[in-house]
């Protein structure tokens, strides 16, 4: 009777400290590189705010003065998702991406996927978040 005791109590116990495990936080600044399947590369920044379950903030290259705005986001555990709309500079062209993370500590890395018109391309994606 004892040990089933000790194993119910260890039970209730483990499953309080997964409960209160803190989530993840994305806010902060992240900057990285992403790669085409031309084997071109990019650096990009986010700049990401959360607030409970909510997240905005910009996503686009890093020397670009007016990044796109996140929207659509979504955290489930360490799985981010967003959309960012952006305008290429040199043709005027409305770019759409898509991103799918995996946030694991201050690392964040997956694909992004562009639509532009008729065409759509995927990237390799890794960011890291600024100290």
């Amino acid at each position: 009777m004892r040990n089933k005791l000790s194993v119910v109590l260890f039970i209730a116990a483990s499953a309080c400290m997964v409960v209160a495990s803190p989530g993840i936080d994305v806010t902060g600044t992240w900057t990285g590189e992403v790669k085409g399947q031309d084997g071109g590369t990019g650096q990009v920044r986010f700049v990401l705010r959360q607030e409970g379950d909510r997240i905005s903030g910009t996503a686009g290259p890093i020397d670009k003065d007016n990044p796109g705005r996140v929207y659509d986001a979504k955290l489930e555990g360490g799985h981010l998702t967003f959309a960012a709309d952006d305008t290429d500079e040199g043709t005027g062209l409305k770019l759409t991406y898509h991103f799918d993370l995996t946030v694991a500590k201050d690392r964040m890395q997956g694909k992004a996927h562009g639509r532009s018109g008729d065409r759509s391309w995927t990237l390799d994606i890794a960011l890291t978040r600024e100290k």
